[in-house]
């Protein structure tokens, strides 16, 4: 027994390298989830680097429609039927007529002649049933599963890797005895989250093998199938705590940080709209790109040419970095997040790009593609470990909707996840609006406790003094302290 590829893009990754060879793996779900692009992909890819495939239809299609559906992919290549690698076999109205065991002999008698080392049957569900409307009678439950069960004795003969479909909602997939059958199971289905449509593929079943659990989602493109496996809590050697600290770009954060962040930190940036989150997030990549540090920005809220824009208006040219490859800025509409394409997407970049800091930009927008609490918490906690992991330095923006009167820390409960909190608010004193920052948390490094105000200038942000004489800061709305009150603490 070997294994060999799924060679549907990112598969072998869940599957831990691909599909023992031989076996039959059941590719069920129900109508247009994607069965017959995932066998038909899995066998031309297979032809194109030397095996021998054979696609058995079992809906009396000819061949030549049969094409005309895959011709839509780019899979496709009409060369490897010249060749023999690829093979069409259509089991023809007359054929399904002479019974079930007629079938069975013809089907066997070809894989002999041809001797294939992939095979698909496409569906193996669909030919029960018509076999049974050549019946005089209905077949039994008991007549088909034992039409099932020599079948699937006949293709242990066959020593290959088989690919069956079938059409199955998952009630009825674990009442069919093709799921004692099968040797492995893998269910595509689909659902509506939010505002997107999502494919879903799960592993049901890998005999004797292990694989990644858990829902993955999947596209079908013009290529083909492309999944994109589940960003699930890895564990990761043991290695030495960081030591070294990086500059936040802000020479004033930096001073109340004692020197900066530790280069594999995550530092949250929490504040009202307009506090100048984005602002403090881009001076931290800038810093990185000056150093030869190339980067990435995540935006689920501006486009990379208003985000170059409005960067120029405090003094961050951007567009010289992203001409060089150093930067890349990476939008992506909180609508149209799909989370798990996403993390592959981004993991893939922080790779080929050699990425050591990143911002994610807005990340109180994930709500609209993970509106269930607990796993958009559990997908950004396992999304910042792996940046981590990958020894990228990260900053990422929350907003909070409180303007005045009130203190919260995110959008999220996210402080266990990140190493340091900087909350930026809007503060009115007698009578005008200022902006104040305190650093709520700094995991592992001393630092400074004092409120200072800060402004946002046409040459970036700059930290002003600590708000003494004040109290009540950090609610919005702060008020003196009287003299004498002063004159007391100083003599405490």
């Amino acid at each position: 027994m070997i294994i060999v590829s799924s060679n549907i893009l990112n598969l072998d990754e869940i599957l831990e390298g691909g599909f023992y060879k031989p076996s039959v793996v059941l590719v069920a779900g129900i109508a247009g989830s994607g069965k017959t692009t995932f066998a038909a992909q899995s066998l031309f890819n297979a032809a194109r680097v030397g095996e021998t495939c054979l696609f058995i239809s079992t809906l009396s299609e000819s061949p030549a429609m049969i094409n005309n559906y895959m011709s839509r992919f780019s899979f496709f290549d009409q060369t490897l039927y010249e060749t023999n690698k690829m093979n069409i076999l259509s089991i023809g109205e007359s054929l399904l007529k002479q019974g079930q065991e007629a079938v069975i002999e013809f089907i066997h008698k070809k894989i002999s002649i041809l001797k294939p080392d992939r095979i698909v049957i496409d569906p193996l569900t669909v030919l029960g049933d018509i076999l049974s409307s050549y019946e005089t009678r209905p077949l039994t439950d008991d007549e088909r599963r034992g039409f099932y069960f020599n079948l699937f004795t006949s293709m242990k003969s066959w020593n290959t890797l088989i690919i069956i479909t079938g059409e199955f909602i998952m009630e009825d997939l674990q009442k069919s005895p093709l799921g004692y059958l099968a040797d492995g199971i893998i269910y595509l289905s689909e659902e509506i989250v939010g505002m997107r449509f999502e494919r879903n593929l799960r592993i049901l079943k890998m005999r004797g093998q292990k694989y990644m659990p858990g829902k993955h989602s999947f596209d079908i493109r013009d290529s083909g199938i492309v999944v994109f496996p589940k960003n699930l809590p890895q564990v990761w050697g043991e290695k030495p705590a960081s030591k070294i600290k990086i500059s936040t770009g802000i020479s004033g954060l930096d001073t109340m940080l004692k020197g900066g962040i530790i280069d594999d930190d995550v530092m949250l940036i929490s504040g009202t709209t307009g506090t100048g989150k984005t602002t403090f997030g881009l001076h931290f990549i800038c810093d990185g790109l000056h150093n030869k540090e190339n980067a990435l920005i995540i935006s689920l809220e501006e486009r990379p040419s208003k985000l170059v824009r409005n960067a120029r208006a405090f003094g961050i040219d951007l567009e010289p970095y992203i001409q060089k490859k150093m930067l890349e800025v990476h939008y992506v509409s909180p609508v149209s997040y799909h989370p798990d394409e996403e993390a592959w997407l981004i993991k893939k970049k922080i790779k080929e790009n050699s990425v050591k800091r990143l911002l994610f930009d807005g990340i109180e927008n994930l709500e609209t593609a993970l509106p269930n609490s607990i796993e958009r918490k559990n997908y950004m906690a396992v999304l910042l470990d792996l940046f981590s992991s990958m020894g990228v330095t990260t900053v990422i923006t929350s907003e909070i909707s409180e303007h005045f009167g009130g203190v919260r820390l995110t959008h999220e409960t996210l402080s266990n996840v990140v190493d340091n909190i900087v909350l930026l608010k809007h503060v009115e004193i007698e009578g005008n609006v200022k902006g104040f920052l305190s650093i709520m948390k700094s995991r592992g490094i001393k630092h400074d406790t004092e409120i200072r105000e800060f402004d946002i200038t046409e040459k970036g942000i700059v930290v002003k003094g600590s708000m003494k004489g004040y109290e009540s800061v950090l609610s919005g709305i702060a008020r003196k302290i009287s003299g004498e009150f002063l004159e007391k603490k100083d003599k405490l």
